[in-house]
This record gives C-alpha cells, sequence and structure tokens, in this order.
C-alpha cells in the first residue's frame, strides 16, 4: 500500500515538472521572439539611417549636391521636423534598450542617429547665420542662397557695426562651420563692414563741415570733391541720395561764398566807378557853371526828366497849363485801358497832362536825340459797341494809334518859359 502511495506522489512530481518545463520553454520562446522583434525595429532604424535611408535623405535634402551649401528652398520648418523624426527614432531605441539592454544590438542605429543629428543641427546653425547675414542687406535677393553667392549688395539704411559683429562672433564661435560655405559668409560679412565703415566716414565729414543741417562757412571745394568722391562709393541709393542731398548744401554754400567775394571784388570796382563818374560829373557840372551865360544859367539845378517834359509841352501845346502831370507808362501797358484786345506800348512812354482835360495831353516816347515819337492817343476812349465787342475791332483800331505815330523834333524853347512850366509840375 506504502509503495502504491509512494508511486503516485513521484507521478504528480513529475507531471508538475513536465508543466513547468513547458511553461518555461514557452516563456523563453515568447521572450526570444520579442528580442528578435525589437531587434528587427533597430535593423529598421538603422536601415533608414544609413546612407541610402529615407531619413539620411530627408539630412542630406538640407543641403546641395555636395553637402556643402544650404538647399535654396530650405525653411526652418524642415530642419525642425527632421530632427522630431531623427529624435523620434532615438527614443524607439533608448526604449529598446531600457527593457532588453544587452539582448540587443543597437550601436550602428545610434551612430547613425548621431551621425543624422550633427549634419542636422549644422544645418539649423547654418541657416541661423545665413538668415541674420541676409538680413543685413537691403536688396530684395539675397546675398547667399544656395552656392549662389552675392558679395557686393548694399546694405540697408540703419545698419550698425554691431549687428555684423554678432553675426560674425557666432560664426568664429562654432568651429563645425567652415568649408566654401563659411568663407561665403565672411565675404559677404566683409562687404556689410566695409560699406557700414564707407557710411560712417562720410558722417563725420559731414560733421566736420556742416553745423546741424547747415554748412559750416568755411567749408572750401577741397570739402566737398573729398565728400564726393566718397559717397559715389556708397551702395545703397537712399544712403546716397540722402548723402548727396547734403553735398548739393555744400556746393549751393561754396557758391554763394564765390558769388560773394565776386560781388565784393565788383561792388568796390563800382565804387570806385561812381567815385570816378561823381568827380568826373561835379567837375563838368562846375565847368558848366562856368561856361553857362545869361538865360543857360536858370536851368541849372533841374533835372533832365522836368526840363524835358516842359520842353515837349511849350513844343506840342505851347501853352502853360494849370498844372502839368507826368506819369510813366510802363511798356506792355494797353494802349486802351478798357478793353482786352488793345495792344499794348512796345517801349516805356511818358503821358503828359493839365491840371484838367481841356488844358489838353500828350503820349510820346523819348527817342534821346532830340525828337519824340508822339501817339494820337485819345484822352477819353469813346468806342461803338460793335467796336468794343468785337477784340480784333479793338487791337485793329489800336494798332492804327501805334503806326500813326509821328517823330517830332523838341524845341529847346526859351529857358524862362521853360522854368515857368517846371515850377507848375505835379
Amino acid at each position: 500500500m506504502k509503495k502504491k502511495v509512494l508511486g503516485i506522489s513521484i507521478g504528480v512530481v513529475v507531471v508538475i515538472l513536465a508543466i513547468i518545463g513547458a511553461v518555461l520553454l514557452q516563456k523563453q520562446a515568447s521572450e526570444k521572439k520579442k528580442i528578435t522583434a525589437a531587434q528587427n525595429e533597430i535593423a529598421a532604424i538603422e536601415k533608414t539611417t544609413a546612407k541610402d535611408g529615407e531619413l539620411s535623405k530627408d539630412v542630406a535634402a538640407l543641403y546641395e549636391d555636395k553637402q556643402e551649401f544650404l538647399n535654396k528652398e530650405i525653411k526652418p520648418a524642415t530642419i525642425k521636423e527632421t530632427k522630431e523624426k531623427l529624435l523620434k527614432k532615438q527614443t524607439e531605441i533608448e526604449k529598446i534598450k531600457r527593457e532588453y539592454g544587452k539582448k540587443v544590438t543597437a550601436d550602428k542605429a545610434e551612430t547613425n542617429i548621431q551621425v543624422l543629428q550633427k549634419k542636422t543641427a549644422l544645418a539649423n546653425d547654418k541657416l541661423e547665420i545665413q538668415t541674420k547675414t541676409n538680413e543685413l542687406f537691403s536688396s530684395k535677393e539675397p546675398a547667399l542662397k544656395g552656392d549662389n553667392v552675392k558679395d557686393q549688395l548694399p546694405i540697408t539704411v540703419d545698419l550698425k557695426k554691431e549687428k555684423i559683429t554678432t553675426v560674425t562672433d557666432e560664426l568664429k564661435d562654432n568651429k563645425e562651420l567652415k568649408g566654401k560655405w563659411q568663407e561665403a559668409i565672411e565675404s559677404i560679412l566683409k562687404n556689410a563692414t566695409e560699406q557700414v565703415d564707407q557710411v560712417e566716414k562720410i558722417k563725420k565729414l559731414l560733421n566736420e563741415s556742416f553745423d546741424g543741417n547747415v554748412p559750416k562757412e568755411t567749408v572750401q571745394k577741397s570739402n566737398y570733391d573729398t565728400l564726393n568722391k566718397e559717397i559715389e562709393k556708397v551702395k545703397n541709393e537712399e544712403l546716397k541720395t540722402t548723402f548727396t542731398a547734403k553735398l548739393i548744401l555744400m556746393k549751393a554754400m561754396i557758391d554763394t561764398q564765390g558769388q560773394i567775394n565776386a560781388l565784393t571784388q565788383q561792388q568796390k570796382a563800382a565804387e570806385q566807378e561812381v567815385n570816378n563818374a561823381l568827380e568826373k560829373a561835379k567837375a563838368d557840372a562846375n565847368k558848366a557853371v562856368e561856361q553857362a551865360t545869361g538865360d543857360d544859367k536858370m536851368l541849372l539845378g533841374y533835372s533832365d526828366d522836368q526840363i524835358e517834359y516842359a520842353r515837349v509841352w511849350l513844343t506840342l501845346i505851347g501853352v502853360k497849363p494849370s498844372e502839368l502831370h507826368a506819369k510813366v507808362i510802363p511798356a506792355g501797358t494797353p494802349l486802351n485801358p478798357y478793353d482786352a484786345g488793345s495792344v499794348t506800348y512796345p517801349t516805356d512812354a511818358i503821358m503828359l497832362y493839365g491840371g484838367y482835360s481841356a488844358e489838353g495831353q500828350i503820349v510820346y516816347t523819348s527817342n534821346r536825340n532830340g525828337t519824340i515819337n508822339v501817339y494820337p492817343v485819345p484822352s477819353h476812349w469813346q468806342i461803338g459797341a460793335e467796336v468794343a465787342n468785337d477784340p480784333e475791332k479793338v487791337r485793329a483800331l489800336t494798332q492804327g494809334i501805334l503806326d500813326q505815330a509821328r517823330v517830332v523834333s523838341v524845341d529847346v524853347g526859351n529857358p524862362r518859359d521853360v522854368v515857368d512850366l517846371i515850377r507848375v509840375q505835379k
């Protein structure tokens, strides 16, 4: 009986051990299967990050063909997206390693990701510096796009050297930035620096030549020539226009000073001529007084115009008026001031008239040779409505008056009569 019980117990143990073994084998098989799946995931990551893998191509697409200059169409969002893809793969590997430890091999995949992350970070650094560099210039076209380098573009109007220095320092601090891309950026920054230096040089010269916005009276043509030469080198047209405006003011001041100097010399010469003429006139007057006899001395002290008006009146009318008025009619004045169609006086004319209309009126121009041109201008314009309403007829009528002018020799007259007329002149 005891043997039978013992045999049953051993059999039960064997069965239990068999079950446990089967479970362990199944668990080992499942674990192995999971490890294999995890390794396959790593292999897939390794493949996509390898040279011809999808992620590797995404990173390569951030650059031009030679992986030196950035892609012409690169955007910050593209770099960000690529960074996130690589980070996601890196996170997946780290999760697998935490779960399976040394049971999986991820060295190659991790190395690939690190290389791609480094290239992506480098692209991001290049893009940031490249963007800041392009912002230094006013041109719509960028100074650097892809491998297209334009290192002679005009700077922005308000560019300061500090902004260039900031970009330059970022370039120097990143030892990974090198090669032809770095050379291009340095060439562009050099252009910007030279332009800022040029602008500062011009501003200094302007400060030396101006008090605020007004040129100093001491500016010389040499100052103008120096500034003009420097302004010609300015590439930004807006800045050049601003500086040129100051240059124009300086030129005006120099020209004005030259004109003042010339006028001063002319004034001195004119004053000398006037003094000489006065001395001569004085001498001639004294001589005339000495030579004048009898009635001739009566006209001494009266002006040529006063004498002329009196002699013309005596020659043409002869009768002494109650008053004698003289009026200068400027050239271009209409003969008939009441009609727009009237022709105008070709030269300055003189109108003489008495104290009232019945005493007479004379309109003439002097030939300055003892003769005058007398115009039959009526004292009162009485034109019929038919003529007054027709500008062409008015023009013909007034032109006829000019055409009827007669030349009259002016009698010198009796000096006593001339003096009598001068005395009633108003």
